[in-house]
């Protein structure tokens, strides 16, 4: 081979390579975090990311089940106060602790909610922690 045919050559496997490798961006469906690779094809960022939003996932807490009668304690706590109170204002009682105990149930099941939303938030967010510092061990950088 002469000199020109394997110049000719290594020009050819370096467009292929290149044309391998050509880089580009690859964003996780669930955070919409958006991942930059250089270096390698989009099957391996692919593969890579995969195995970043498994590592992520597997952190996740079971979201806790709130039964539909909890805000025991606070219809316990607002049959109290409403009773309390209606003895004080001179009243039956039985009325004043009704409205105690309902406020109570009430303000016990919006309370619950809250926790669920708090600990659904917790969770997405230590997804997007895991999975960020996952693919940047990677030597990906996150564009977002």
């Amino acid at each position: 081979m002469n000199k020109r045919t394997k110049l000719l050559g290594l020009s050819l496997v370096m467009t292929s390579l290149s044309a391998l490798a050509s880089g580009g961006y690859i964003t996780d469906p669930t955070t919409h975090i958006s991942f930059n690779y250089d270096n390698v094809t989009l099957e391996v960022a692919q593969q890579e990311l995969a195995t970043c939003q498994g590592v992520a996932e597997s952190t996740l807490t079971a979201p806790t089940e709130t039964k539909k009668g909890s805000g025991v304690k606070g219809a316990a706590k607002g049959a109290a106060a409403g009773a309390a109170v209606g003895a004080i204002s001179g009243g039956s009682g039985s009325d004043a602790a009704k409205t105690g105990a309902a406020i109570g149930v009430v303000s016990g099941r919006v309370s619950g909610r809250r926790a669920g939303a708090q600990a659904k938030e917790d969770n997405n967010a230590m997804y997007a922690t895991v999975l960020r510092n996952c693919m940047i061990d990677k030597k990906y950088n996150a564009l977002n």
